[in-house]
């Protein structure tokens, strides 16, 4: 028999930061500063995980650009972005940008003073990508004032985004069009399995000592202590999810999305989507994947372990009836 499933309770501002839109008035005021940088733009960006809208603004430059996250950068995006939340993006302002695929919007810097400024990016978000007020965060930094600047390539996190602070140079793509992500070969994708590969009581077995598996990965990841963090990838052939521990006291597990992975889209339908999501995952957007937590204050290892088999079974099918590889990974600074 089973186990129940526990729920992955949606963790509501665990990385919250308080009074977003006084935050964000004061780093605007940057870009009012714009004409004084040699060479950079200032910009400004607020976000909730990989849902972002960044406004910049190069020296004498006459207007503030502002562009919120689309789905050419970030395929996930599509689940954030409905009919209606695209609705309310065009409603504030912002059109959709033929070469980078984002959201634009374009300023008057007379028009917008800066608690005016830090409100429309909060209504962006709010509006655009239904995140919770207290959850943005945000951050300021500079970026090479050229005709092109660098942007982030799709796939990635912030993809097409002004790649600002010289993050991740090596992967930046320096010209003014996102090029999509490739589309696979369907002919190589994995199909849905219809049965169980096995019979049920090797299957039941394997199930045990999977969960067993699993548990012992959990008990594993709670070791940790001082600044390090540890994590572990849960593989059934090549389905993943990730789970890690940090100083927060929650477990985050992500279950790869089809639109992270392009391979997986004939097993992680929109269906099964919806099924994640009933069990408490929260749909692609705020991360490429699937993400839900687990509370330290709230149940053991091992009922984790039943709870992670069951949400495998969901995102996978068949492909969960086999043996589970797991990979304990140790960042430095762990005591």
């Amino acid at each position: 028999m089973w186990a129940p499933a526990m729920a992955f309770p949606p963790i509501a501002g665990a990385h919250a930061k308080g009074a977003p839109q006084e935050a964000l008035t004061k780093a605007v005021a940057v870009l009012a500063h714009a004409d004084q940088m040699d060479g950079r733009g200032a910009a400004v960006e607020a976000h909730d995980g990989d849902q972002f809208v960044q406004c910049r603004r190069a020296p004498h430059e006459p207007i503030i650009t502002c562009e919120a996250a689309g789905p050419r950068g970030q395929p996930w995006m599509r689940h954030a972005l409905s009919k209606k939340r695209r609705a309310n993006l065009k409603e504030l302002g912002y059109v959709s940008d033929r070469k980078t695929g984002n959201f634009v919007a374009r300023l008057d810097p007379s028009e917008w003073p800066n608690d005016k400024l830090a409100g429309f990016m909060v209504a962006t978000l709010v509006g655009g990508y239904d995140v919770d007020s207290s959850d943005i965060v945000t951050e300021t930094g500079s970026y090479p004032a050229v005709a092109c600047p660098p942007r982030n390539p799709a796939g990635h996190d912030f993809g097409g985004e002004i790649a600002f602070n010289d993050r991740s140079q090596k992967d930046l793509e320096e010209n003014c069009e996102v090029a999509g992500m490739d589309d696979e070969d369907e002919s190589r994708l994995p199909k849905p399995l219809k049965s169980i590969p096995m019979d049920s009581g090797k299957a039941e077995d394997l199930m045990k000592q999977n969960v067993k598996e699993i548990g012992d990965a959990y008990t594993w990841l709670l070791g940790v202590s001082g600044p390090g963090r540890r994590g572990v990838v849960l593989s059934w052939g090549e389905f993943h999810i990730q789970c890690s521990k940090t100083a927060e006291p929650v477990i985050p597990c992500e279950i790869e999305s089809a639109e992270a992975n392009p391979t997986l889209r004939s097993v992680i339908t929109a269906a099964v989507g919806r099924k994640l999501n009933k069990m408490g995952f929260r749909e692609p957007g705020y991360s490429k994947n699937y993400i839900g937590w687990f509370r330290l204050n709230d149940g053991k290892p091992e009922n984790w372990a039943w709870s992670m088999m069951q949400a495998a079974l969901t995102a996978f099918g068949g492909y969960a009836i086999q043996p589970v590889t797991v990979e304990r990974r140790a960042a430095k600074g762990e005591t």
